[in-house]
């Protein structure tokens, strides 16, 4: 019999108001936990739990989430949250709560999109990754733009990640062209791939819904709507670690060849020194003409 995971997906409408998010995230999670397979880990959406209000670590909001998991006694992985640093600053940091209640840790994401919401956001520093038991597995979490980064979801596939976690908070303007990053970073890693999107309007924006889940191979295991929705994905980790130890399709072990072949990586480290920065249109010179 294969290893199964349960993963509670919540694809919610968010509000601007702390205390309904966390009201809206506790129903449907109530309601999910009350499925025969019964989830493992739940996962919301980014900023579904504090959009506006700038939250304390140590807070209210937190302490209700802590004391959800413990009622539940599941992992919980609610959304973000507009999380207080120092000198008044933010982070946008995504909580992990394991199924005592207790605060496993914060993931701050690293590379913020420039808009209302995250205008002075401190972006992070650290990668993120917790494991759970029975069953056994590792996850590798991050934040919409940092999706973008194919070294984000590599460096969390090395700290040994087997399930890529993506928190967004995308609109409809976003082409469908644009999933397909999803489906690289899954087949890439060899690893099942959560996208995560929020439903519904805010603000001037209605958000796309289209939350996904895509295997190792590359099939889409799940994909939402655009109305909030919350379901429960079954995820084989026997056919994970398959493709991880024989290759995707019996054929393709992109891991593998990194462990045997360690393709050399020149640039690494040395990013914003390369040339593509040097020239048009990152150049001082150019932005000085204009």
């Amino acid at each position: 019999m294969s290893e199964t995971l349960h993963v509670g997906l919540i694809q919610m409408k968010i509000s601007r108001d702390t205390d309904k998010n966390i009201d809206l995230f506790r129903e449907r999670a109530t309601a999910l936990c009350n499925d025969p397979r019964r989830p493992h880990l739940i996962v919301g959406v980014e900023f579904g739990i504090a959009p506006e209000c700038i939250e304390d670590p140590n807070g209210p909001a937190m302490q209700r989430l802590g004391r959800l998991a413990a009622e539940l006694g599941v992992w919980l992985v609610p959304g973000s949250l507009k999380m207080a640093e120092a000198n008044g600053k933010f982070s946008n940091g995504a909580p992990v709560f394991d199924p005592s209640g207790t605060l496993a840790g914060i993931y701050r994401k690293m590379v913020p999109w420039d808009t209302d919401l995250e205008k002075g956001t401190i972006p992070g520093q650290d990668y993120h990754v917790f494991d759970i038991t029975d069953p056994d597995v590792r996850f590798g979490l991050q934040i919409c733009f940092d999706a973008d980064f194919p070294e984000i979801s590599r460096t969390l596939t090395l700290m040994g990640a087997e399930i890529l976690i993506q928190l967004s908070m995308d609109p409809d303007s976003i082409p469908p062209s644009y999933q397909h990053i999803k489906y690289a970073r899954a087949i890439e890693n060899q690893a099942y791939y959560i996208y995560m999107n929020g439903a519904c309007d805010y603000g001037h924006h209605h958000l796309g819904g289209g939350s996904l889940v895509i295997s190792p191979e590359g099939d889409c295991i799940f994909e939402a709507g655009e109305n909030p929705t919350s379901t429960i994905v079954s995820l084989d980790l026997d056919r994970l670690r398959h493709c991880r130890r024989h290759g995707s399709w019996d054929q393709v072990a992109q891991l593998q060849a990194l462990r045997e072949y360690a393709p050399g990586q020149p640039r690494a480290g040395l990013e914003p020194k390369s040339e593509v920065f040097q020239r048009s249109p990152f150049s001082e010179q150019e932005h000085e003409k204009t």
